[in-house]
């Protein structure tokens, strides 16, 4: 008698990088990652990766589905992390990704 045994194996989550940053861009979105992901970790324990960012990403886009560089801040300042991510990271980070200062939403879900 032949047994088959199925491994799941966990979802592992690969942090995407767009190739056209710079150095300062990568190393923004690199920290903007890492304070989401601590975040998630303390706060939404039950919830998939997914669902978390499409929640951040909800909070902070406004009715034509993108975000600007202020809701971005008022996020960051009401999930307790404003200190740790600068305007001028974000600026980076916005002005590198984002179209005209805004990012789509779908984009900023595949960033986080």
């Amino acid at each position: 008698m032949i047994r088959t045994v199925i491994t799941r194996m966990p979802r592992t989550t690969m942090m995407t990088t767009p190739r056209f940053l710079s150095g300062q861009g990568e190393s923004a979105l690199h920290k903007l990652q890492q304070v989401m992901q601590e975040y998630r970790l303390e706060h939404y324990t039950q919830e998939t990766p997914y669902r978390f960012k499409r929640d951040i990403v909800t909070a902070a886009k406004g009715s034509d589905d993108k975000i600007v560089l202020e809701s971005m801040q008022r996020v960051l300042h009401n999930i307790g992390a404003s200190q740790r991510l600068s305007e001028e990271e974000l600026r980076t980070i916005f002005s590198e990704v984002g179209e005209s200062g805004a990012i789509p939403a779908d984009r900023m879900v595949q960033l986080l």
